[in-house]
């Protein structure tokens, strides 16, 4: 039985390559479907599948022959070959599989180092798998020491301190100057890709009012709808950036739209002040003497991308405490997994229940004469063993190679709360069969 991971992401494949493979929501219940035929070589199975990677992540029965079934269910599915030519996917099994999910789900592995979407999309992946019943005891524990690695890189390091992207650095600037954006209005002007990224961001921050403007009224108004704001005609501009604290623009003009004169009248004629006037346009929709008005703070692209550059910097400095921490979880994840074993069950099981009788006989040993201690020290030893005897009998006869054997060995441990990884390393072995007879 290995732990596998087959995948395609935005450093082996295009954009265009990776849509074409994604998994989307509605189409997981089919590829969990399409799978089942394979339970017998593919044990347990969840897929990880964002904008930027697709991923299989399995315990299996035999690397070679799952890889392939993972393979042609995808391309079947999807009708594609992008998969069974292997020309755009990776694979890997064991530490490195472990060491990929943990690095994926601390933004390691991301487009952009350190953004949090990622920590989760893990985890939402996860409960999918879990609720088509394709998890068991090996990737939930998988699953779960991910986004416990994920969190510690985001609690204990900078990795993802700051914004690292220019719509995104629009609204950390107006944040800084007017502080909480539940307060003020805020107007988009431009509904095209870039208009409608920036808009999303400061909807997410549930401004006091969310306007879109745009050459194409349709336009505006659907995406207004979208976020749960408002649409106004671009005839109505003016208006618009009266009433306005924020204003972004993001059109493709080729000209400014907006210069020192017409911002300000609208200066003028708003009771409130000041306003924050971001442009992420190229051209440039706003003219740079807009700038020099009172009342006002101007932030172009350049800006805004040098405090993206700063952050990114930033983040990079980040990345060998983060590598740090997965290296300790990939750690204590294989200790564990390499205990799903009979004997270190074994050992921890008799090591656990012998910590108790030596402390029942600390508080017990001084109701007796030194000639009793040492037939109660032989008395609680062939105890043990009878009372152990059973339950390591059938302990050895559990295949650890088998998932319902794991699930076994894993339910031991949580049971009776097993440090298997403790007693590995300690002196307490396995009774063997003379001494154990001893107490039967």
């Amino acid at each position: 039985m290995e732990l596998i991971v087959l995948g395609v992401s935005h450093k082996t494949a295009s954009a265009r390559i990776r849509d074409e493979v994604h998994l989307h929501p509605d189409e997981m219940g089919e590829f969990y479907s399409r799978l089942k035929g394979h339970w017998e070589l593919i044990r347990e199975v969840a897929v990880l599948s964002t904008c930027n990677r697709t991923e299989f992540y399995g315990f299996v029965k035999d690397r070679a022959d799952a890889d392939q079934a993972l393979r042609e269910a995808i391309d079947e599915q999807k009708g594609i070959s992008h998969l069974s030519n292997g020309k755009y996917t990776y694979s890997w099994a064991g530490r490195e599989t472990v060491r990929h999910l943990f690095r994926v789900a601390s933004g390691l592995d991301s487009l952009m180092v350190g953004e949090s979407q990622i920590l989760g999309q893990v985890r939402d992946a996860f409960e999918v798998a879990d609720r088509h019943r394709a998890t068991g005891a090996l990737l939930t524990r998988l699953f779960n020491t991910a986004v416990h690695a994920g969190k510690r890189a985001r609690t204990e390091t900078e990795i993802g301190k700051g914004t690292v992207s220019v719509a995104h650095a629009a609204v950390e600037m107006a944040q800084k100057i007017l502080d909480r954006l539940e307060r003020y209005s805020v107007l988009v002007i431009g509904a095209g890709e870039t208009g409608a990224l920036v808009a999303r961001h400061f909807a997410d921050n549930h401004p006091k009012v969310l306007t879109v403007v745009n050459r194409t009224f349709e336009r505006a108004r659907e995406l207004a709808e979208d976020l749960g704001g408002r649409a106004r005609p671009w005839e109505e501009m003016d208006g618009a950036l009266v009433d306005a604290q924020v204003i972004v623009t993001a059109t493709g003009a080729r000209e400014p739209i907006i210069d020192a004169g017409r911002m300000a009248r609208a200066l003028k004629r708003s009771s409130r002040g000041p306003k924050v006037v971001v442009d992420i346009s190229n051209p440039r929709n706003v003219h740079p003497n807009v700038g020099e008005l009172d009342r006002l703070f101007l932030y172009d692209l350049d800006a805004l991308e040098s405090i993206a550059d700063q952050n990114r910097a930033r983040r990079r400095r980040e990345i060998p405490k983060v590598e740090g921490i997965v290296v300790e979880e990939v750690d204590r994840f294989l200790a564990w997994y390499e205990s799903l074993d009979m004997v270190p069950v074994i050992r921890a099981l008799r090591g656990r229940f012998q910590e108790i009788a030596d402390k029942e006989m600390e508080r017990q040993v001084k109701n007796f004469d030194s000639a009793d201690r040492e037939a109660l020290k032989e008395y609680t030893r062939a105890l043990l063993n009878k009372l152990l005897h059973q339950p390591t009998t059938r302990i050895r006869g559990v295949e650890p190679s088998s998932a319902h054997g794991i699930h076994k060995l894993v339910a031991l441990q949580e049971l009776f709360e097993l440090d298997v990884e403790s007693f590995q390393r300690g002196e307490d072995g396995e009774p063997d069969e003379d001494e154990e007879k001893k107490g039967t």
